[in-house]
């Protein structure tokens, strides 16, 4: 006949300890994975990036007329004409209002 072994067992206190700490782990993490999240959406420049792309091919397919200002968003947009030395450059240029981050790009004009 087999004998019934008496196993150890954790108190009511020890449980309740354990779960309080792994809640609050878990919700440290969410919060640390949520901000982290956050900033690299607001960080993100692949919108912007995008139009200005977009804007650079219409200019070379004689779609637009420079110089050209637009808004996308919370973004300034500019394209405009500069001569330099014989040269002429076109920049492409967005400027974040609020934060007043800049992306800048430059083409040379072969036209």
């Amino acid at each position: 006949m087999v004998v019934l072994k008496r196993i150890q067992s954790s108190t009511l206190m020890e449980t309740l300890v354990a779960t309080v700490l792994i809640v609050v782990i878990f919700m440290i993490s969410s919060m640390l994975m949520n901000s982290l999240f956050a900033s690299s959406i607001k960080q993100s420049n692949t919108k912007i990036s995008e139009r200005l792309h977009e804007l650079e091919y219409q200019y070379q397919n004689r779609r637009i007329v420079l110089p050209y200002y637009e808004e996308l968003d919370a973004w300034e947009i500019s394209v405009v004409p500069k001569k330099k030395e014989r040269t002429n450059i076109i920049i492409y240029r967005g400027i974040h209002t609020i934060s007043n981050k800049t992306i800048e790009r430059f083409n040379i004009d072969d036209k």
